[in-house]
């Protein structure tokens, strides 16, 4: 989608903040561990950017994370675990604490933006009218073929 393109921008070395650059807001991790877009930067916005083989990201919450529980619990966490940002299948975000930096659904690979995506950025800012379009909810034909 074109309301998909996000801006990767260094805080601190291997910590990023992620920004929509239609929206302007920032891509966050509440304690729950559930995503969320803050019209501010704040500490929940930070998040640690791996580097993995052939080119795939993991981004983890530098704030959050699973700390290995006491004796009393059955089933206790080994190690600490980082909360990883992830999206499933249908495009929609999973629960941090539920994610792994192995699975498909944490790997992110990262491209840059050539001259046709920075043209669209600057329309969509600038024109009103080609905003409107690409925010107008699809009609009803165009529901049906998704299959949703």
């Amino acid at each position: 989608s074109v309301l998909g393109i996000l801006e990767i921008t260094a805080v601190d070395v291997g910590i990023v903040a992620i920004k929509g650059c239609f929206s302007g807001r920032y891509l966050a991790m509440n304690k729950r561990g559930r995503l969320y877009a803050s019209e501010t930067y704040n500490a929940e916005c930070e998040f640690v950017e791996r580097i993995h083989e052939l080119g795939y990201n993991t981004y983890a919450s530098r704030l959050y994370r699973t700390v290995p529980s006491g004796a009393s619990s059955k089933r206790k966490a080994s190690a600490e675990r980082l909360w990883y940002v992830s999206i499933n299948g249908k495009g929609r975000p999973r629960r941090s604490f539920k994610t792994r930096r192995t699975q498909k659904s944490s790997l992110f690979l990262p491209r840059v933006l050539d001259n046709k995506d920075h043209d669209m950025v600057r329309l969509f800012h600038s024109s009103t009218k080609y905003r409107e379009g690409l925010l107008k909810p699809p009609s009803k034909n165009q529901r049906r073929r998704r299959g949703h």
